[in-house]
Order: structure tokens, then C-alpha cells, then sequence
């Protein structure tokens, strides 16, 4: 499925597993970028591939100047069912753009779409989500402007490796 979206003209669409090692590449940018972690390559490639695997439950976005072009940001899509909302939650994650291309409206094409592909699906998708680093004021405020909103939420977990 491919869009053009938004006036920004950009191309989106599912990502292919011919793309899974431009994917890692952005995946590793984006932890070092914000968290200053410095991520595997082979875990990160293999994870992205068998994430690709995964769909429905997983599902990358790209975005290209063409239909043919290499992409130049990309955002991951996870689901989880909500018993309390009788429906799916989508999360948004892995959400980078190329440093060349930002500021150019690529990610709000991305979730541009990503909301389109939620409001068609059957399912039916209720919510979407993210979770954002607490001091990342930028993209806060990014996703404000897109309409989202502060749950009220901390993220709590267990490392199991």
C-alpha cells in the first residue's frame, strides 16, 4: 500500500524486507541520537527483520521523495488489543528522519498516513500511542501539534537480556 500524503508530496509506504538494512541503519542513528546507546548492528538488523516478519503485529512505514526512491524516514507500527476499549492500540515507535531531510515535513506525512491507515482499518484501531524520552521537549511538542495528547503515563519494565 503507498500513498503520496499530505502537500509535502512525500511517498509512504510498507516497508519491504530488501529495505530491513537501511531500517537498522536509522534504528542505530536513533539510539545514539537520543540516548547516546550504541546499539549492535547484527542484533538490530536481525531484529528488524524478523520484525518485518511479524506483520500484522509489526509494521515499518517508510518515506520517499519517489515511488522508487531510498528512504529517508520511517516509523515502526506495533499493535496490542484493549480489552477495556474492545479494540486495537497501535504504538508508534523506532520514529526517525534522515538529518538531510528533516524539517521538511517527512515524519508528518508519516503520521499523516498512519492515521489515515487507523481510521480505514476494520479492526478497529481506538487508539494510537507513543511513548517520547521525558526531556525530548522537541518532539513533544511535534506531537501536540499533530494532536496528540499526554496520557499521564510512566513506562516501567523488566530486562529480561
Amino acid at each position: 500500500m503507498e500513498k503520496m500524503a499530505g502537500s509535502e508530496g512525500w511517498h509512504i509506504a510498507t516497508a519491504t524486507a530488501a529495505e530491513a538494512s537501511v531500517i537498522a541503519k536509522f534504528n542505530i542513528l536513533l539510539a545514539k541520537e537520543t540516548e547516546n546507546l550504541e546499539l549492535d548492528q547484527a542484533i538490530v538488523l536481525s531484529g528488524v527483520v524478523r520484525g518485518l516478519e511479524k506483520a500484522p503485529e509489526v509494521r515499518y512505514l517508510v518515506a520517499r521523495e519517489t515511488p522508487e526512491g531510498v528512504p529517508v524516514g520511517q516509523l515502526m507500527l506495533t499493535r496490542e488489543w484493549s480489552d477495556w476499549r474492545d479494540g486495537w492500540i497501535w504504538w508508534i515507535q523506532s520514529v526517525y528522519v534522515e538529518q538531510a531531510f528533516r524539517r521538511r515535513g517527512v515524519m508528518r506525512a508519516l503520521f499523516r498516513w498512519v492515521m489515515e491507515m487507523a481510521k480505514a482499518d476494520s479492526g478497529p484501531v481506538v487508539l494510537v500511542r507513543l511513548y517520547v524520552e521525558e526531556h525530548n521537549a522537541k518532539a513533544q511538542d511535534f506531537y501536540k501539534g499533530m494532536g496528540m495528547f499526554d496520557e499521564g503515563y510512566r513506562v516501567w519494565a523488566w530486562k529480561t537480556r
